[in-house]
């Protein structure tokens, strides 16, 4: 039953992909479409995950002397819940500078630009996105190293919170992602309250439910590495514990560690 219903979303999310409406549709939506310097292409995704219809619109970066770049392009995704028929829009578009931050990065668009006779991008292409459900065999987590976007409980509050997935950054070159809040009338990022402001997770992270704690672990060179650990609160606000740090130097044959508290 559980395998038929699956194949059932995945027509039915070929269908709604494959009625060209989605496309004038983000056309609309698209503020860039009559722009000369910029080239806009249409997707959508060919699974529903989470009663989700998800499409967006691709600003691919090009550059003279290594062509199409298959990482860091500009986007617009379009999450349209079929549950309550209200759709988020996330965007990593700086209004001040006019101009896309670069961090979109889609395991899609890498296999398009490697593809075998691809030449190049244009305005107007359309791509039906594959969902890809593959996972990280040495990852301490569950999260979908492949998938730019998918759903899954980080701040343990009960509800599934939306992860979106950056291939191939990262540490190491290993996916990071970010987690969103799915709020009555926007996505809002998951930041801990620490001095920094900002929080991401990848890989090596590790989630401990019962607990509530999350523990990023992130490698300084090939002698140092720390841990970052953080305590959801009842209400599912990140809040920074500790950093422990641990240095080798071996030419004094000395390994040191240390731990900062915070409140």
């Amino acid at each position: 039953m559980k395998r038929t219903l699956c194949i059932l979303f995945v027509l039915l999310a070929l269908v709604a992909c494959n009625n060209r409406s989605w496309v004038q549709e983000l056309k609309l939506k698209n503020p860039l479409k009559d722009s000369a310097n910029v080239v806009s292409v249409y997707f959508c995704f060919d699974t529903i995950i989470n009663d989700f219809e998800v499409s967006g619109i691709l600003y691919p970066v090009c550059s003279p002397k290594t062509g199409w770049n298959e990482y860091e392009n500009g986007v617009r995704l379009f999450f349209l819940s079929r549950k309550t028929g209200k759709e988020y829009v996330w965007t990593d578009w700086d209004e001040n500078n006019y101009c896309f931050k670069n961090i979109f990065m889609s395991k899609n668009v890498y296999d398009i630009v490697h593809s075998e006779g691809f030449n190049g991008f244009h305005s107007g292409d359309t791509y039906v996105f594959g969902y890809d459900t593959t996972t990280y065999e040495y990852s301490n987590n569950s999260l979908l190293p492949y998938a730019e976007y998918q759903f899954y409980d980080a701040d343990f509050d009960g509800e599934d919170e939306l992860i979106l997935g950056y291939y191939g950054g990262g540490p190491h070159g290993c996916t990071c992602y970010e987690i969103y809040d799915i709020t009555d009338s926007a996505l809002l990022i998951k930041s801990p309250i620490d001095e920094e402001g900002y929080f991401s997770i990848d890989v090596s992270t590790e989630f401990e439910p019962a607990k509530k704690i999350i523990t990023n672990t992130i490698d300084d060179g090939a002698y140092a590495c720390g841990s970052y650990v953080y305590k959801a609160d009842e209400k599912g606000n990140l809040h920074r514990l500790y950093y422990a740090s641990t240095v080798c130097d071996f030419d004094k044959n000395i390994i040191s560690s240390d731990t900062t508290f915070y409140q």
